[in-house]
C-alpha cells in the first residue's frame, strides 16, 4: 500500500507540470490570435464603412494595436474562466444539473434507486466519508458515471440509467468505489479547474459561432454592402478556428493529465472493495455493449474528463481522456485473454421480453426490501434496524443526529433531550426507542450511521439545512459549555453540510497558525495521556515533527472551545499542511503505544474536516 500513495505522489507532481503546460498553451494560442485580426485591420483599414475610419488607425499605432487585441482575447478567456471556476466550485451538484442529473432522495423506494444508495452508503463507510449526493443520468442509456465537486464535503456521485439497468450490484459497487477514489484523491477539484480553463478556450469558439451569425442576421436586414458585416464574419471564423485548435490542445494535455489518475482510480476501487474483479467485469461489460459509452448531451464534451469511461468517441485515439478499456481491464485482471463479445443492439432488456423481465425483477426486488431490509443489514451490521431506517429519512434523520449529539453529563443531556422532544417533527415513540438504541452502540457505529444519516440531510434543500444546523448548534452548546464527543458529531455535520470555505488564505499570521495547532496538539496530549510527564513528551514528538516550537498547556487549559476555535483556523491551511498537521497529531496519539476513545473522536473529527485520509481512523473503538 505504500508503494501505491508514492505512486500518487508521483502522479500528482506530474500533473502539476501538465496543467502549467495546459496554460502555457493557452497564452500561446491567445498570442497566436491577434495575428490574423491585425491582417484583417491592415484589408479593411480602406473601406470607408467600416469602423477604422471612426478613430482606430491600426497602421498608425503599431505596438498598441499588438497589446489593445492581446489584452482584449485575454481578458474574454480571463472572464469566461472566472465565470465557470466560481460557479463550479460552489459544488459538484451544479455540475450534476447541467448533465440533466436527477438528485436521488435517500428514502427512494425505487428498487434501482435504493441499490445505488445502498451500495454509495457501502463505499462511503468503507472510505471513512460521509455519504455524498447521488444523482442518476435518467435520459443517458449508455453505462457510465462520475464523481463532481470541489471539496469532499460537496462531492456527488452520479452515474447513467444504463449502469443502473446494465450493471449487476458487484460491478455497481466497483464503479462508485472508483468515483470514491477521485473525491480522496483530490481529482475533483482539479477537475473543476480543468473544465473553467477548457471552457475558457472553447468560449472563443462560441463566440466566434455567435460573431458569425450576428453578422449574416446584419447583412440580411441591410442590403448595403460594406457595413462592416463581411469584417465580423471574417472575425467569427477566426475565432471558430482559434476556439477548435485550443479545444483539441486542450483534450491532448487533458488526456495526459486524466490517464494517469484513471489507473490510480482504479487501484482505489480495488482497495476499497477488494474485488478488482468486479470492476475489471465492469468495464468489460462497456466494452462489450453496443451502445458503448457515448453520452447524448450537449455539453458533455466540456465535462468529458469527469467520467468512468470515455463519454465521447474521439476522431484521434489519442485525444482521449481515457485509457483503453482492454488496459483497463487487464491490469485489473490479467488472466484475461483479451477477448470481446459483441452483444447485438437486441439485449435482453431492449426486447419486449426482456422489459417485462425487468419489471419482474424490480417488482420482486421491492417486495424483499418492504419484508426485511436485508441490504441495509449488511451494510449497518450491528446497528438496530429502526436506526438505520431514521437515518434514511431527512425529516427523522435531523433530530437521530442531534440525539448522537448528547452530552455525557446527565443534568445537560436532560437539557437537550427537552430541545430534541419540543420540536414539532420529532415522533415521541420514535424517540424514545432510538434513544434506547443509540444508549448501546459504541463510537464507531455511531459514526457510521452519521455518516449515513449526513446522506439523508443532503437531499434538504440548502435553507432546511442551514436552519437544522442553527438548531443544532443551539442544542450541542448547553450553559456556554461543551462536550468532547458532541463537539466532535456537531464538528462532522457542520463540515459535511456547511458551504465550503474559500480555501487556503495565504496571508495567515504565522504566530497565530503556530498557535492553533499548538492548542490542537496540547488537547490530544491531555486527552490521550493521564501522567503529566507523558503529556509533555508526546508533545514534544509532535513539534519535532512539525518543527514548529510548541509550550506545555497542562490539563487545565485543554479546553474544547480552544480545540474548536483552533479547528476553525487550521482549516485554511494549504493541504499539505494539513496533511502534516494530521501526521504529527497521530505521532502524538500513538506515542504511549495506547489509543484511547477521545484521542480517536479528536483524530477522527480532525482528519475529517481538514480532508485527510488518517490510517489510525479506521480502528476506531466498536
Amino acid at each position: 500500500m505504500q508503494n501505491f500513495f508514492e505512486h500518487q505522489r508521483q502522479a500528482r507532481r506530474k500533473t502539476w507540470l501538465l496543467v502549467t503546460l495546459f496554460v502555457l498553451a493557452v497564452t500561446l494560442l491567445i498570442a497566436l490570435a491577434h495575428w490574423p485580426l491585425l491582417w484583417l485591420m491592415r484589408v479593411f483599414a480602406t473601406d470607408p464603412y467600416t469602423f477604422f475610419n471612426y478613430g482606430l488607425q491600426p497602421l498608425d499605432n503599431g505596438g498598441r494595436i499588438h497589446l489593445g487585441v492581446t489584452l482584449t482575447i485575454g481578458s474574454v478567456i480571463m472572464v469566461a474562466v472566472l465565470y465557470k471556476y466560481f460557479q463550479l466550485r460552489r459544488g459538484g451538484h451544479i455540475i450534476a444539473q447541467q448533465l440533466g442529473g436527477e438528485q436521488v432522495q435517500s428514502n427512494s423506494y425505487d428498487p434501482l434507486h435504493r441499490q445505488l444508495l445502498n451500495v454509495v452508503e457501502e463505499v462511503a463507510i468503507a472510505a471513512r466519508m460521509p455519504v455524498p449526493g447521488v444523482y442518476v443520468l435518467e435520459r443517458q442509456p449508455s453505462i457510465n458515471a462520475f464523481a463532481a465537486g470541489y471539496h469532499r464535503q460537496d462531492s456527488v456521485i452520479a452515474v447513467t440509467q444504463g449502469a443502473l439497468q446494465q450493471l449487476s450490484r458487484e460491478q455497481l459497487q466497483a464503479v462508485v468505489a472508483h468515483e470514491f477514489s477521485h473525491i480522496r484523491h483530490g481529482d475533483v477539484r482539479l477537475n473543476v479547474r480543468m473544465t473553467a480553463l477548457l471552457f475558457g478556450i472553447t468560449f472563443i469558439g462560441q463566440a466566434g459561432e455567435n460573431l458569425i451569425y450576428s453578422a449574416m442576421n446584419a447583412s440580411r436586414r441591410h442590403a448595403q454592402k460594406g457595413d462592416g458585416a463581411g469584417f465580423g464574419a471574417i472575425v467569427g471564423l477566426i475565432l471558430t478556428l482559434f476556439g477548435w485548435l485550443g479545444t483539441q490542445l486542450g483534450d491532448a494535455i487533458k488526456a495526459l493529465v486524466c490517464r494517469q489518475r484513471e489507473y490510480l482510480a482504479d487501484a482505489g476501487a480495488a482497495e476499497l472493495t477488494r474485488a478488482p474483479y468486479d470492476l475489471a467485469q465492469a468495464l468489460l461489460v462497456i466494452a462489450e455493449s453496443p451502445r458503448k459509452n457515448t453520452l447524448r448531451q450537449n455539453n458533455a464534451h466540456l465535462y468529458s474528463h469527469l467520467f468512468f469511461s470515455d463519454a465521447l468517441s474521439p476522431w484521434l485515439s489519442w485525444l482521449s481522456t481515457h485509457p483503453p478499456l482492454s488496459k483497463r481491464i487487464k491490469a485489473l485482471d490479467p488472466s484475461w485473454r483479451g477477448v470481446l463479445t459483441k452483444r447485438p443492439r437486441g439485449h435482453a432488456h431492449a426486447t419486449v421480453h426482456g422489459a417485462m423481465m425487468a419489471a419482474h425483477e424490480q417488482s420482486q426486488f421491492q417486495v424483499e426490501r418492504h419484508q426485511n431490509n436485508s441490504l441495509n443489514q449488511i451494510k449497518l451490521e450491528g446497528i438496530d434496524a429502526n436506526l438505520g431506517y431514521l437515518a434514511h429519512e431527512p425529516v427523522d434523520a435531523q433530530w437521530l443526529v442531534m440525539l448522537l449529539c448528547l452530552h455525557q453529563d446527565w443534568q445537560q443531556r436532560q437539557a437537550q433531550l427537552r430541545q430534541i422532544v419540543a420540536l414539532p417533527y420529532v415522533d415521541a415513540f420514535k424517540f424514545d426507542q432510538a434513544e434506547t438504541s443509540l444508549s448501546a452502540l459504541g463510537l464507531s457505529k455511531k459514526l457510521m450511521l452519521l455518516e449515513v444519516a449526513i446522506g439523508a440531510l443532503r437531499c434538504l434543500p440548502p435553507h432546511g439545512q442551514r436552519e437544522f444546523l442553527a438548531k443544532l448548534k443551539n442544542i450541542v452548546v448547553v450553559d456556554g459549555s461543551l462536550d468532547l464527543h458532541a463537539w466532535s458529531f456537531y464538528e462532522l455535520s457542520a463540515h459535511a453540510l456547511s458551504e465550503a470555505s474559500t480555501g487556503a488564505i495565504g496571508g495567515l499570521n504565522k504566530k497565530l497558525i503556530g498557535t492553533a495547532c499548538e492548542q490542537l496538539l496540547n488537547a490530544l496530549a491531555s486527552f490521550g495521556h493521564s501522567d503529566e510527564q507523558q503529556q509533555a513528551t508526546a508533545l514534544k514528538a509532535a513539534s519535532e515533527a512539525l518543527q514548529l516550537p510548541m509550550r506545555y498547556y497542562g490539563d487545565a487549559q485543554c479546553q474544547i472551545t480552544r480545540l474548536q476555535r483552533a479547528l476553525s483556523i487550521v482549516k485554511a491551511l494549504p493541504q499539505a499542511k494539513k496533511q502534516a498537521l494530521v501526521q504529527a497529531c497521530q505521532l502524538c496519539i500513538s506515542h504511549d503505544g495506547d489509543i484511547n476513545e477521545a484521542e480517536q473522536v479528536i483524530l477522527y473529527t480532525l482528519a475529517a474536516c481538514l480532508n485527510v485520509d488518517s490510517e489510525l481512523v479506521s480502528r476506531l473503538p466498536g
